[in-house]
């Protein structure tokens, strides 16, 4: 600033005392305002000459105005030189807003001074109070919860878990601090929950309803189902995630007692259908086969006699034997496939649908790329599905293609059974009294497989079930 002279120095600093955007106050040692800027005055709604007839301490509630006074006199005494604190001020209206007021000791002056700068904060602490009235209601709610609720790091540490949880798995809190999500679940289940949660960071949101097994204090197993949301900072960063935990364990055991109560239900509907398929085989089907023979007999010995009459009407009890010894055949198949066990699963599927095609005079076509020798469990449910989905094709669909398609794929084995029939309501079938999909989707589910169905009025229907190889029946062990 060198060639300016000192009134034009202090005519800049004079300027920039009333255009500073930040209220400023010079005070004297006692406090008492000397002058004042208009962001100050227009802080608080009073005028310059208002402002200088008060007294510092004339500005706040008891509390703030003790406090800042307590520092200002430490101020004036020279222990220190400068401070910083928020405090409330009253405006002109009565009502308060919040500064940041700093304070500085001015020497060199014929008498000390002091600078007092307030910079209005009163939206950041209102945005600050809202942030601990809703951090304070989470707190009531996350420990009131009446489900279980945990906070966790991104690297899977427990910090934060609420009674709920900790009654769940029979740990305190700082126990549960001590630990990470691994260690508390099962290690069978623990990949593939870690892969959805780093799927979950990856992506940058949180994932719904994942079930898997904990690990109790006590050793015993605790299934649970669980949800997260992935929280950020103000900046964006990934900080942790709160998750919401249900302990499932009663459902698991009832819908355990009621896969088995199913498996014996099927069990027994199996053997029964053995049963009586091999009574339609070897009993009925032999006598009618008998009644064939005899009644070409009869019509041998009908023919030395010359009666046209009779003769026809043998022929025709013939014909009615004849299909009937059919539809006997056919029904003994369709409750006990032999071919089964002597061609396999594939081989049993297409002899199934040729037969079927015969039968009803429809094209169904069939084809196969597995290589891998399907288990009797597997190859039975495939089967009765196959037989489920070709018999409402031909009952219902109006349909004269039906394609089947059986494929191997990562270690699953793919059925679908499609048709370009009239279709039907998917929902209201499934609701309604018929068993036929509701069979279909149970038999799949028991074998820890996913059935589908697909179907639009006039386009026709899809069925598709996926199986895994290695399928075992449902034991209720459910990993995320």
């Amino acid at each position: 600033m060198q060639g300016e002279t000192t009134e034009e120095v202090r005519a800049l600093f004079f300027d920039a005392f009333q255009a500073s955007p930040i209220g400023i106050v010079v005070e004297n040692l006692d406090g008492q305002p000397l002058f004042v800027n208009p962001a100050f005055c227009a802080m608080l709604g009073f005028t310059e000459e208002e402002i200088r007839k008060k007294h510092c301490v004339d500005f706040s509630p008891p509390e703030d105005a003790e406090k800042d006074w307590a520092l200002f006199q430490q101020l004036r005494a020279g222990s220190i030189n400068h401070y910083q604190l928020d405090k409330r001020y009253f405006r002109r209206d009565g009502s308060l807003v919040w500064g940041r007021l700093s304070l500085s000791l001015l020497n060199g002056h014929p008498s000390p001074l002091v600078l007092a700068m307030v910079d209005d904060i009163t939206e950041r602490k209102r945005a600050e109070e809202a942030m601990r009235d809703s951090e304070a209601q989470f707190r009531s709610v996350f420990q009131d919860a009446g489900v279980g609720m945990v906070i966790v790091s991104m690297e899977g540490r427990f910090l934060s878990a609420n009674p709920t949880f900790c009654n769940y798995l029979g740990y305190t809190e700082p126990e549960l601090l001590e630990r990470t999500v691994e260690s508390i679940t099962h290690p069978d289940d623990f990949p593939a929950f870690s892969a959805r949660l780093r799927q979950a960071v990856a992506e940058g949101h949180g994932f719904q309803w994942v079930q898997k097994r904990c690990l109790h204090k006590s050793g015993r197993i605790v299934h649970t189902e669980s949800s997260t949301s992935l929280i950020r900072s103000r900046e964006g960063d990934r900080q942790f995630f709160v998750g919401q935990i249900l302990d499932i364990t009663s459902r698991k055991k009832a819908e355990e007692a009621l896969s088995a109560v199913t498996r014996k239900l099927v069990d027994a509907q199996e053997q029964e259908r053995a049963r009586i398929g091999r009574e339609l085989h070897d009993d009925i089907g032999q006598r009618l086969a008998l009644l064939a023979v005899q009644l070409d007999q009869l019509q041998r010995e009908e023919l030395q006699h010359d009666s046209p009459g009779i003769q026809a009407r043998v022929k025709d009890l013939q014909k009615q034997t004849l299909e009937i010894s059919n539809d006997v055949q056919a029904l003994s198949h369709q409750l006990h496939s032999s071919k089964l066990e002597y061609l396999g699963v594939v081989g049993a599927m297409k002899s199934w649908c040729r037969e079927v095609g015969e039968r009803q005079k429809m094209e169904i076509t069939f084809s196969s790329d597995v290589s891998t020798s399907l288990p009797l469990e597997i190859g039975l449910s495939l089967f009765r599905v196959l037989q489920e989905a070709l018999q409402n094709a031909t009952r219902h669909s109006g349909a004269r293609r039906v394609e089947v398609q059986v494929t191997e794929d990562s270690h699953e084995v793919h059925l679908a059974v499609r048709d370009s029939g009239k279709g039907f309501d998917v929902e209201a079938v499934l609701q309604g009294a018929g068993l036929g999909l509701t069979s279909m989707r149970e038999r799949v589910r028991l074998m820890n497989g996913k059935f589908s169905v697909e179907s639009k009025t006039a386009g026709g229907t899809e069925i598709h079930v996926y199986m895994p190889l290695e399928a075992k029946r449902q034991s209720g062990l459910i990993a995320g």
